[in-house]
């Protein structure tokens, strides 16, 4: 299996870049300390280890300052440590804030972390020696490719376990795309009932049906990439939902040439610099 992975060391500096942008954006954008101080109602896990508005800020800012240092390919033991323990503390102390709220785009810690297990090339060095070891490439990329195809999956399964198969006949969906649609999404609620079915149909086959087609189609991996943007493009379209920090790794997982990498290195030494 690890064999047949090809440019497993180059999707992996891609993959390292995509998951760093994704969560300097992540952080960019979440709420400032003192929106966090205002007397919300708090989970009863935050409320008794609940950070001041500076602590917030600082945590962040230590998050942001290691997370850009090791997209840049810092390969220090503290900074990869101080970039997973910040990051998800950030994250933890946001999700668990108000009691309605959870974080959808844990996946970035998941991707922060196994990444974190190689250096810039996407591998490790050999113990002993001074050459890359590309199987810890290949093992890393193997596992990111698993557990995106497992979020398709546990989405799925989770409309099985909640609705069962009674969630295809459409009701769902034609409900979201009236309520939540964009003009695209609002037109489509207007169709006949069996429209709604269909596409219903088909996004649960897609979301339950990934990992086996990833492992079918391991040779021709951006097929299923392509696949995956897809899919995410058409629920932006219809309803104005956007998992982007799911599916942008499509791109470095699956579809972008691991010939891109050299390219993309090229501008990071010159950021570097």
């Amino acid at each position: 299996m690890l064999s047949e992975i090809a440019g497993a060391r180059e999707r992996i500096a891609l993959a390292r870049i995509t998951t760093g942008l994704a969560a300097l954006n992540t952080l960019w954008h979440l709420p400032p300390g003192d929106v966090l101080a205002e007397p919300w109602e708090p989970s009863p896990q935050a409320a008794s280890g609940r950070l001041t508005a500076e602590q917030y800020e600082a945590l962040r800012r230590l998050a942001f300052v290691s997370v850009a240092a090791w997209t840049l390919g810092c390969e220090s033991k503290a900074v990869k440590f101080a970039a997973n323990v910040s990051f998800a503390a950030v994250q933890r102390h946001v999700a668990q804030f108000d009691q309605g709220a959870w974080n959808y785009n844990s996946n970035l810690n998941v991707y922060l972390l196994l990444l974190s297990l190689t250096d810039s090339r996407g591998s490790l060095a050999a113990q002993g020696t001074d050459e890359a070891s590309p199987e810890v490439a290949a093992a890393v990329l193997l596992a990111m490719r698993m557990y995106y195809a497992c979020l398709y999956f546990q989405s799925g399964l989770s409309k099985l376990l909640r609705s069962g198969p009674a969630w295809a006949d459409g009701r769902t969906l034609r409900g979201s795309w009236a309520e939540l649609g964009t003009r695209a999404g609002k037109w489509l609620s207007l169709r006949p009932m069996g429209v709604a079915a269909v596409a219903s149909a088909l996004a649960l086959g897609f979301e339950l049906l990934y990992p086996p087609a990833q492992l079918a189609l391991r040779r021709r991996p951006h097929l299923t990439g392509l696949a995956s943007i897809a899919f995410h493009v058409s629920v932006k379209a219809t309803m104005d939902i956007s998992f982007w920090h799911h599916a942008v790794h499509a791109l470095p997982l699956y579809v972008l040439r691991p010939d891109a990498e050299r390219h993309t290195a090229r501008f990071l030494r010159l950021l570097r610099g």
